[in-house]
């Protein structure tokens, strides 16, 4: 029985144990490997942060992955050998046959001075919760939501949250005693997307009367007061952020990351260097051809960079070719 590990039980571990142990059946063990007990539907972290969630609609345990026979291992990887074809945890050794790492990114709040000390995580789930409480006793003042450095995943979410954050003071009746502020280092709304989707957000924004503030690069943070370069200080009454992703220690102590510090893999089969052994989701490092960006890190991306790993995890098994192939897909 060929014997394929699953690093991380985020959505690409989840949708790629799923689809491989459907297709696969018996032939093939196939095993999550995670430190966490549970999944958090990171997606709904907008909803949850005002109120339309509650932390159980988006809680699952990762057991659950049990009851169709995937091995589910609560876990912390430290090594991972891609000669040897094994992974070392914090309670022993794990071979594969395959290994697809879906690690994710970590949240390093401390490479930001003053983050921790003065604003709330907006991408954390524990962050999460208790900007609602926050939320739910503010009454008036200034709210700036900054992204710390790039890339972060999810590219759209900053922008969503500031027009749910928008609805959520209006429904509330004190939206005029509000104000909102968006702090970005990129030049524009969803710079990979059509200059003209940038303009449509732009457009947005200021209809709701939010400030956008951007190619802007926070140096610290102090009490109530965010600092970017050039001098400016913009002062806060609630500061909400996305701290810098970095991938998981394991991997940035391994020969897989390129010069970006993610993964490198193939554009179309998001096969690393190593053969058999597959990245996919925030922690890959996915160039795109024509414009030589990295294709953006979200939920759905790994969705579908998933699908076509397992499917081709399968074919190999089976000692044919692997025929499905990444074209970039996201929605």
């Amino acid at each position: 029985m060929k014997n394929t590990l699953i690093l991380g039980g985020g959505i690409g571990g989840i949708v790629a144990s799923n689809i491989l142990k459907n297709a696969a059946g018996d032939s093939m063990q196939v095993t999550v490997v995670d430190r966490e007990v549970n999944h958090y539907f990171a997606a709904s972290y907008p909803l949850l942060m005002i109120g339309q969630r509650e932390p159980t609609d988006i809680t699952r345990k990762l057991t659950n992955l049990k009851k169709k026979n995937i091995h589910v291992l609560h876990q912390e990887v430290q090594k991972i050998d891609v000669t040897g074809h094994q992974v070392s945890t914090n309670q022993g050794v794990l071979p594969f046959d395959y290994l697809i790492i879906s690690l994710g990114v970590e949240y390093h709040t401390e490479t930001v001075p003053g983050f921790k000390e003065y604003a709330l995580n907006a991408y954390d789930f524990d962050g999460v919760r208790k900007i609602n409480q926050q939320l739910n006793n503010f009454s008036s003042g200034r709210i700036v939501f900054f992204i710390s450095s790039l890339p972060y995943k999810c590219p759209p979410a900053p922008y969503e949250i500031m027009f749910l954050l928008d609805q959520f003071f209006r429904k509330r009746g004190i939206r005029n005693k509000i104000e909102l502020t968006l702090v970005t280092p990129d030049y524009s709304p969803e710079p990979l997307a059509k200059p003209k989707v940038g303009q449509s957000v732009r457009k947005m924004l200021a209809e709701k009367g939010i400030e956008l503030i951007t190619e802007a690069k926070v140096l610290r943070i102090e009490e109530k007061t965010l600092i970017l370069d050039h001098g400016t200080k913009i002062a806060a009454d609630l500061l909400l952020g996305i701290a810098p992703h970095w991938t998981p220690e394991v991997l940035r102590k391994s020969n897989l990351v390129d010069s970006s510090g993610f993964v490198e893999v193939d554009l179309h089969t998001l096969e690393t260097n190593h053969p058999t052994i597959y990245a996919i989701g925030d922690a890959a490092a996915v160039k795109l051809p024509v414009i030589g960006a990295y294709a953006p890190k979200a939920g759905s991306f790994a969705h579908y960079q998933a699908d076509v790993v397992a499917r081709n995890i399968y074919l190999l098994s089976r000692g044919a070719k692997p025929e499905y192939t990444y074209k970039g897909k996201g929605t």
